[in-house]
């Protein structure tokens, strides 16, 4: 049961991703090929929405395919999903009880065929965002009924954003660089110097940031300037989601200003942040340093053995007309 429920979540790990791309691409297992990915619904207590999934078999065997509902919640801040597979564990986002059972479906080698996941909001149910996956899982005829499954199981994320008072509120919970290693700091010797963005969700809605971040140096000239969020990830309601680009110029020097503007929701609200960093190369400078402390000690030196020599000389042309 442990090794099932890895499987499952390893299969399903990467969909919160990149939901941008859901019309594009298709997840996959082993076994069966799922399209979307991801769906994106808005919908009004009391109403009843139906979800059209693509499955195909990509085996050269059949298949009885057999559908399951879990919630899920954000795992960390790289915006990966924790399915909530074990008994106790809920989530204040749940839609495991709105969708309906899903009915078995049997797939030839190749084939390909549409589920329909019908959702019934309820009437009470609370505004803002509801999340949950719909997983399918291919079964040989042979092992039906015995618990056994080809492969991991593959599904579609869906985002429920249900209708009344939506908050849709974001912060910047830190902006941040860091050295190759990770390392947070403010100074640095040389790049690349990776840039980082916290952003944390304080509504009750999912939302897909957008922006730009700019880097400009001492003078105010730009430096750099970076898409922000341009995989179109989600940020989940009481989550934090980490953003990071990366200057990708080694040779820097002098104050950097980074500005991070962030639009979110529904209104475009923009929300700012800066960042001042610095990029001193002091084993540089220390090498510099003693090149001119060097030349300055060979010219002193040189123009004292100049000034002795011509000293000497002229004592030499003083003793010969003392001899005259």
């Amino acid at each position: 049961m442990k090794l099932r429920r890895l499987l499952t979540s390893l299969s399903v790990l990467g969909l919160l991703v990149v939901p941008s791309l859901a019309s594009a691409q298709e997840g996959a297992g082993q076994g069966l090929e799922i399209s979307p990915p991801l769906a994106d619904i808005k919908a009004n207590p009391g109403e009843s929405k139906t979800v059209q999934i693509y499955v195909r078999n990509v085996t050269n065997q059949t298949l009885i395919v057999s559908g399951e509902v879990n919630d899920f919640v954000a795992a960390g801040e790289d915006g990966q999903p924790k399915l909530l597979l074990e008994d106790g564990e809920d989530s204040p986002y749940s839609i495991k009880d709105w969708v309906k059972t899903l009915p078995k479906v049997t797939l030839a080698a190749s084939e390909r065929k549409a589920v329909s996941a019908v959702i019934d909001v309820p009437k009470d149910a609370g505004p803002g965002g509801h999340y949950g996956v719909i997983r399918f899982t291919g079964t040989p005829p042979e092992l039906e009924g015995t618990g056994v499954s080809l492969s991991a199981s593959v599904g579609t994320l869906v985002l429920v954003n249900v209708s009344g008072n939506v908050v849709e509120k974001a912060k910047v919970a830190e902006i941040y660089t860091a050295n190759q290693k990770g390392k947070k700091q403010s100074v640095f010797e040389y790049g690349p110097i990776t840039i980082g963005l916290r952003l944390q969700n304080e509504g009750n809605v999912h939302f897909k940031p957008s922006g730009n971040v700019r880097v400009t140096n001492t003078w105010g000239k730009e430096v750099a300037t970076f898409k922000l969020n341009e995989q179109g990830s989600n940020v989940l309601p009481a989550s934090v989601r980490k953003y990071e680009q990366k200057l990708d110029k080694k040779l820097l020097f002098g104050r950097y200003k980074v500005q991070a503007d962030v639009v979110y929701g529904s209104g475009s609200t923009i929300i700012s942040a800066t960042k001042v960093f610095w990029v001193i190369p002091y084993k540089l400078i220390v090498v510099a340093l003693a090149l001119i402390a060097l030349i300055i000690f060979l010219i002193r030196r040189y123009n004292r053995a100049i000034v002795k020599r011509a000293g000497k000389k002229q004592g030499q042309n003083a003793g010969k007309r003392k001899q005259k």
